[in-house]
C-alpha cells in the first residue's frame, strides 16, 4: 500500500512517500522462522519490549539510535525508550563501545542472551551497524532519496547472530541528488570531502594555499620557471625545490589545522591546468633523477609530512604528475590522489587501450604506496541524461582499484536528477564501496524490483541488451559523448525502437502504481533524449514526431525536476526551446 508518513528522521520533520508492499509469502516464512528461534523481542504486539541503551546524545552512537529508532517506529508505529544506564535484565540494545575485529567504519553487531549490542570499529561504525541491522535483519530497503521499503508490522523480533563488518574502502564518495536525505547518506555509508579534509581542501589547492595574487608581485620565484621565466598565476604550480616555498605552505597549513581541530587531512596538490609543473634547473634534476614529474611532489609532500606527523596530506596524480617516480617513495601519512579522467567505459580499464597509461600508473603507485585514492568517473558529463550503459564494468573496476591499494574512492557518476538510471548507479556504487564482491547483476535486480515494481523486467531486459548492443558494435564509451555517436551502434533505429517497446511495457505494467511508474518515466528521459538528438541528424524527419516528442521530453523535465543535462548545467527548458 501506498501511505504518506510524516517522520522526525535526525532532528527535522520531513513527509516521505513510503511504499509498504507486503510480499506476504516471503515475508511469513522468514517471520515465522524468526519468531521460532528469536533471541530477543523488540516490540510485541505494536508495544516497546526493549530499550536504546545509549550514554551520548549528540554523538555518532547517539545517531544510531535515532536511526534506529525512526524505522522501528515506521514497522511497529512505536519507538523504544532510549535510556543513558540500564540493569542487567534482557531486551537491551547496547550502542556504543569498540571492538577490535573491525576497521574504520566498521562495526560488529551481536545479538544473544536476549540482548543486542552494536560495538564499532572506529569512526561512524556504531551507525553503520545500525543500519545493517535495519537492512540485514529487519528487512528494510532503501532506494533513493526519501524512497524507501518496508513490512509494517506489529511485532518486531531478532533471532541470534553475529556480524562483523569492516568496508573495502576507508573512504566512500559517490554523486547523488539522494544526499540531500540524510537518512540515505548514512543508509548508504557515504562521505563528503568535508568530513575528512580540513576547511574543504582537497583537489586543486596550491593557489588556495599560497594564492599568486597575493605573493606572486613580491615572490615570482616561487612559482613555475617556464620558458625562460617566472609565471605566477592562478593556474601555475609551485617551485618545488625552493626552500621558501616549503616554509611558507607550512606556515600557512599550521594555521588551517590550528583553526580546525579535529581535522587531520588536508591537500596539498597541483592547480588544474596541463604542462604548467616548474622547469627550473633544480626541479628539473629532481623530475630527471625521478622519470616523473611527480618525483618533486611527493619529495615536497614527504617534507610537510615530516613536518606535521599527526597529520595526513593528499596529493595529485593527474596529467603530468600521473606517473609514479621511479626512487622516492610516499611517506605513510601522504596519500595519492589518482584520476583515470582520460579512459574509455565500455570495458574494465584493463580491457582497452585508454585504460592502458591509467593501470601503469595505478600500478607504479601501488608499488609504493598503500594509501591511494582514486578519482575515478562513471557517466557522460557532456550529456548527463542519456544512454550510458556502464554497469558492467562498475564491480570489476571497484576490484581493480582494491587490488592495488586503493583506500579512498570516489565515484563521481553525475548525480543530478535525469542522469541516466542515476538512482540505480548510485545504489549499486555504493554498495560495491562497501563490499566488491557483491555481485552487480544481483544488485541491478535487488534495485529494479523494489524501485520499479512490475516494470522491472522489462527495465532489466533494456539494460541488458544495451550491454550488449554497446559491446558488439565496438565503439567506446567517453564520458563526453554524444547519442549520435552510437546512432549506428546500441542507439541504432532498430534497437531503439526495441528499447521503446520495453519502456512502453513497462509503464503499461505499472500503470496502477503512481510510485513506481513516476520512477520508470523518470528514468526513460535517456531514452527519450537519445531519440530527439539522433533524429536531428536524419535527412526524413517527422516534424510531428519531433514537436510531440520535444514537449513530453520539456514536460517531463519539468515535473521531476530535472534542473540540467550536462555538467555546464545547461537547461532542460532552453534544449526544448532551441530544438
Amino acid at each position: 500500500m501506498n501511505a504518506w508518513v510524516s517522520a522526525t528522521a535526525f532532528g527535522s520533520e520531513r513527509a516521505f512517500q513510503m511504499t509498504t508492499r507486503i510480499v506476504a509469502a516471503a515475508a511469513a516464512l522468514i517471520m515465522t522462522a524468526w519468531s521460532a528461534q528469536a533471541q530477543m523481542s523488540l516490540v510485541e504486539n505494536g508495544k516497546a519490549r526493549a530499550r536504546i541503551v545509549c550514554a551520548a546524545e549528540e554523538d555518532v552512537d547517539a545517531e544510531a539510535a535515532r536511526m534506529l529508532n525512526l524505522f522501528i517506529g515506521r514497522i511497529s508505529g512505536t519507538e523504544l525508550p532510549v535510556v543513558t544506564d540500564t540493569d542487567k535484565s534482557k531486551g537491551n540494545i547496547f550502542i556504543g563501545g569498540s571492538t577490535g575485529e573491525a576497521g574504520e567504519d566498521g562495526f560488529k553487531t551481536v545479538c544473544s542472551g536476549g540482548n543486542l549490542s552494536i560495538l564499532s570499529g572506529g569512526g561512524r561504525g556504531s551507525l553503520y551497524g545500525a543500519v545493517t541491522l535495519l537492512e540485514k535483519y529487519l528487512g528494510v530497503s532503501y532506494y533513493a532519496k526519501d524512497s524507501f521499503k518496508l513490512t509494517e508490522s506489529p511485532d518486531i523480533s531478532l533471532p541470534a547472530f553475529t556480524d562483523v563488518q569492516t568496508p573495502a574502502f576507508r573512504y566512500r564518495q559517490t554523486q547523488s541528488y539522494g544526499l540531500e536525505d540524510p537518512v540515505y547518506r548514512a543508509w548508504f555509508r557515504l562521505e563528503e570531502p568535508g568530513d575528512m579534509f580540513v576547511d574543504g581542501m582537497w583537489v586543486h589547492t596550491f593557489n588556495r594555499i599560497l594564492p599568486a595574487s597575493k605573493y606572486g608581485k613580491d615572490h615570482p620565484e616561487w612559482y613555475s620557471f617556464i620558458n625562460g621565466e617566472r609565471r605566477p598565476g592562478d593556474h601555475s604550480q609551485w617551485c618545488l625545490s625552493n626552500p621558501e616555498v616549503l616554509e611558507a605552505a607550512a606556515a600557512v597549513l599550521d594555521s588551517i589545522f590550528r583553526a580546525n581541530p579535529g581535522m587531520k587531512m588536508i591537500s596539498v596538490s597541483q592547480n588544474d591546468g596541463n604542462n604548467t609543473f616548474c622547469t627550473c634547473p633544480e626541479c628539473s634534476a629532481i623530475d630527471e633523477y625521478e622519470g616523473a614529474h611527480s618525483g618533486s611532489y611527493v619529495r615536497f609532500l614527504n617534507k610537510l609530512a615530516e613536518r606535521f606527523p599527526d597529520k595526513e596530506f593528499s596529493t595529485l596524480a593527474y596529467l603530468f604528475t600521473m606517473k609514479a617516480p621511479r626512487h622516492v617513495k610516499p611517506l605513510p601519512n601522504v596519500n595519492i590522489m589518482l584520476c583515470n579522467i582520460d579512459c574509455k567505459r565500455e570495458v574494465p580499464l584493463t580491457e582497452n587501450e585508454s585504460g592502458r597509461e591509467f593501470m601503469e600508473a595505478l600500478e607504479g603507485w601501488s608499488a609504493i604506496s598503500d594509501n591511494i585514492f582514486v578519482w575515478d568517473y562513471g557517466i557522460n558529463f557532456d550529456n548527463f541524461v542519456s544512454p550510458f550503459p556502464n554497469f558492467h564494468v562498475l564491480g570489476k573496476n571497484i576490484d581493480i582499484f582494491r587490488s592495488h591499494n586503493v583506500n579512498m574512492l570516489f565515484e563521481q557518476i553525475g548525480g543530478e536528477r535525469g542522469t541516466d538510471f542515476c538512482e540505480m548507479r548510485s545504489y549499486i556504487v555504493a554498495k560495491l564501496l562497501w563490499d566488491p564482491d557483491q555481485n552487480v547483476d544481483d544488485l541491478m535486480w535487488e534495485f529494479m524490483e523494489g524501485y520499479y515494481g512490475a516494470a522491472a523486467p522489462y527495465l532489466f531486459q533494456y539494460q541488458k541488451i544495451m550491454e550488449g548492443a554497446l559491446l558488439s558494435s565496438g565503439l567506446p564509451l567517453w564520458i563526453y559523448d554524444s547519442p549520435v555517436s552510437h546512432k549506428d551502434g546500441m542507439l541504432k533505429p532498430y534497437l531503439r525502437r526495441v528499447y521503446n517497446e520495453l519502456f512502453d511495457s513497462a509503464e503499461a505494467a505499472v500503470a496502477d502504481d503512481d510510485w513506481a511508474l513516476e520512477h520508470v518515466r523518470l528514468s526513460r528521459l535517456p531514452l527519450q533524449f537519445a531519440d530527439l538528438e539522433i533524429a536531428r541528424t536524419e535527412t526524413a524527419r517527422d516534424r510531428e514526431w519531433m514537436e510531440e516528442s520535444v514537449r513530453l521530453f520539456a514536460s517531463r523535465c519539468a515535473a521531476f525536476g530535472v534542473e540540467t543535462y550536462t555538467e555546464k548545467h545547461n537547461r532542460p527548458e532552453d534544449y526544448c526551446r532551441l530544438y
